[in-house]
């Protein structure tokens, strides 16, 4: 088949330039599967795009153009020969078949087919246990054509091999002709193998909404029909408003496997006769093995679905026994579920969904949540009823426009997607079954446990004899009063642990409540774990920290100590009506050491002398002189000091969106902090309930001693108050 290679690399060119200007993300995974040798590329089929930019990947990964089938009614007028010049081979073309076959022969060219036969908007491909296609009105298992293709490919192949092997030249010359091979591509021939490879791209997430392409279109062409105007709400917003394309390469499919099960090739050569290879290769052999080829990639297709944290949300949705759901157990059922998915056997998943920091409290979890729900709300596929998530259950109906499902219930479609994924659906119904109270007891200890265990592998890897303090200094802890309802998140200062508010923690719970002491990461080590730390990382500790109170308590505060205190004063506002209140001791928008100012340059000056391997330039620590040397760094990473000047900006920035009742803490003559902080922090919050309180204290570590009776005496009636 001629191909047009101007056309092919303006094609590309346009490609590469569309990609670029959208914000689509397409990523690419396992193309090493990718045997270097004749493909059939079996793929599933959801949207119009994969026409286009399937072919230009595979040609950017293996250097092969592809050739694909398109349905018949596409080759009219003009659009024929353009169709055929970008490697296009319609289905009812006469001499489709040796196209196809010439290039499995050969190996030149690839080729791609969707066996669905057609796009799957609704994604539903298992019923009673089997693949089947929606198609007018009926289901059908899905096309064996690809499979068939590899087979007739291969038993060929196989002849002419030994057609060549015992020099049986003159048979040769006919399978030559009759398949139009070179005498140049003859040993590729006879050395190569088919091989078919399963492909499955998955969209994330699926919105429909009027974007610029659809503006663009309606423009020039006017009114467009519904299915055109669906088609351009779901695909155009994925390249305008962004998508992650993530695209799986399966295990190869080697046809060799299947034929070495029969006695084809040999009965056809023992026939003697030209005509014996359409009877045999039309026979119910064939068909019985393109059936089982087919299943095994139907299956590995399916099996490479991207899991994300739509398709937990929906299927949660939709399995739930009741169709009301308080919000705060679907995200507890959600963020079980997505622990517990790491624990599968699954081939793909999106990489938001592999982060173990990922969970309930994190803000991305939130993120995705919120927006998951705000595209239910539109398409009025929920409601909401006070704090609870309310089903729509008439838009759940097992009738549907096949053609605007993306449109109007992507939930269903997000659940048939996954559906093929036994041991996926499998442990999300165990999760439904359970009733509230497991769930919140289990998702306590799973975070627990987690948050444990993340210590103790620092505390091995890092452990530095002399200068490591006991595990019991640095790990994280939980005091619970199963008594009372009402806890308190404290989180630890830079360079120090969670012992350095083991004390305060104390009397708070000879008051009454439960208190977890975070552990920031990079903590309770030593400084070479906190010198490659980002301020980030501190923050999504508080996060597991959160998933723990909330899962044990009815109403907690955060509260914070020095770095901790920004920590908190962040988490509340991004949390706001998370936490009942908010405490700051000591909180650091500015400090006092000015050397602290040069930890940006310094850092930045690490960097250099490290891609230039300058050697003695580095400067990585400075001395540190702590108030509790038991506790806290002798040696502070200049690195660490950097992010804590970025977190310290970030703070700032958004102290304005704090509205919860707040108790700002200082100490009048803080070396270590500029007592300013306070002012600034008190004025910038929104709380139309606030305290600010300066203890006369000349030191940083107002945590302990006689400054220790004071912060508690200010903290208990706060707390009374809130939880009032």
């Amino acid at each position: 088949m001629a191909l047009s290679r101007f056309m092919l690399g303006a094609a590309k060119i346009t490609l590469d330039a569309v990609f670029k200007a959208s914000a689509a993300d397409i990523r690419v995974h396992n193309v090493e599967r990718i045997p270097a040798a004749s493909v059939i590329y079996v793929v599933n089929h959801f949207t119009r795009m994969e026409t286009a930019f399937l072919p230009y990947i595979i040609f950017k990964h293996t250097g092969k153009h592809a050739l694909s089938l398109a349905h018949h009614s596409f080759f009219k007028g003009k659009l024929e020969k353009f169709l055929h010049k970008m490697g296009a081979v319609s289905t009812k073309d006469p001499d489709r078949d040796l196209v196809l076959t010439n290039a499995m022969l050969t190996g030149n060219m690839s080729l791609i087919i969707f066996p669905e036969g057609q796009m799957i908007k609704d994604k539903k491909l298992i019923e009673k246990g089997k693949y089947l296609v929606y198609n007018a009105g009926i289901r059908r298992p899905p096309h064996t054509g690809a499979a068939i293709i590899a087979l007739k490919s291969e038993i060929i192949r196989q002849l002419m091999k030994k057609l060549y092997n015992e020099r049986r030249m003159a048979e040769l010359e006919i399978f030559k002709e009759a398949y139009k091979i070179e005498k140049n591509d003859l040993d590729g021939v006879i050395a190569g193998s088919t091989y078919i490879v399963p492909v499955n791209i998955t969209y994330y997430p699926i919105r429909a909404r009027n974007n610029t392409i659809k503006r663009l279109v309606e423009k020039f062409a006017g009114q467009v029909s519904g299915r055109t105007a669906e088609e351009l709400e779901v695909e155009g917003t994925m390249l305008t408003r962004g998508v992650d394309i993530d695209i799986n390469f399966g295990k190869a499919i080697r046809a060799q496997d299947y034929l070495k099960k029969t006695t084809m090739v040999r009965d056809i050569i023992k026939c003697g006769r030209q005509t014996c290879f359409d009877e045999f290769t039309s026979e119910k052999t064939v068909k019985k093995l393109s059936v089982k080829i087919m299943q095994e990639y139907m299956q590995s297709i399916y099996s490479m679905t991207t899991v994300n944290h739509d398709h937990i949300f929906a299927y949660i949705l939709l399995i739930h026994p009741t169709s009301s759901i308080p919000d705060y157990d679907f995200k507890n059922r959600a963020s079980l579920a997505i622990e517990k998915i790491k624990e599968l056997k699954l081939t793909s998943f999106h990489s938001t969904l592999l982060k173990r920091n990922e969970n309930i409290g994190a803000d991305i979890f939130h993120e995705k949540y919120d927006s998951f729900i705000e595209e239910a709300l539109k398409c009025g596929l929920v409601k909401l009823k006070g704090t609870n998530i309310v089903r729509v259950n008439s838009k759940f109906t097992p009738t549907y426009n096949f053609h605007n499902i993306r449109q109007d219930n992507f939930i269903e479609v997000l659940k048939n997607e996954i559906e093929p994924l036994k041991e996926l659906t499998g442990m999300l119904r165990r999760i439904m079954i359970m009733p509230p109270w497991m769930v919140k007891r289990m998702v306590h200890d799973t975070f627990s446990k987690l948050d444990l265990k993340i210590f103790r592998t620092d505390y091995k890897k890092y452990y530095r004899e002399g200068e490591t303090r006991t595990e019991r200094n640095g790990a994280p802890f939980f005091f619970h009063n199963v008594f009372n309802k009402y806890g308190v998140i404290l989180v630890h200062g830079y360079m120090a642990a969670p012992g350095e508010v083991r004390l305060l923690a104390e009397r708070l719970y000879a008051a009454g409540y439960s208190v977890y002491g975070v552990r920031l990461r990079g903590h309770g080590t030593t400084p070479e774990d906190l010198a490659h730390m980002q301020w980030q990382d501190w923050y999504e500790s508080v996060n597991r920290g959160y998933v723990v109170m909330k899962n044990a308590v009815n109403k907690f505060v955060i509260a914070g100590f020095s770095t901790g205190a920004g920590l908190a004063l962040l988490q509340a506002a991004k949390k706001n009506e998370k936490f009942s209140g908010l405490i700051s001791i000591n909180a650091p928008l500015k400090l006092q050491n000015i050397k602290a100012r040069l930890s940006g340059p310094v850092s930045f000056f690490n960097t250099i002398v490290k891609k230039f391997n300058m050697g003695n330039g580095k400067l990585d620590f400075v001395p540190n002189h702590p108030d509790n040397p038991e506790i806290n760094y002798r040696r502070n990473p200049v690195h660490g000091v950097a992010e804590l000047g970025k977190l310290m900006k970030v703070v700032e920035e958004s102290l304005h969106k704090i509205r919860i009742p707040a108790l700002v803490i200082q100490a009048a003559n803080d070396p270590v902090v500029n007592p300013e902080s306070a002012d600034a922090i008190f004025e910038k919050i929104n709380s139309t309930r606030k305290e600010l309180v300066k203890i006369n204290a000349d030191r940083h570590g107002i945590l302990s001693g006689d400054e220790l009776d004071e912060v508690v005496e200010n903290i208990i009636p706060f707390l009374k108050k809130v939880f009032r």
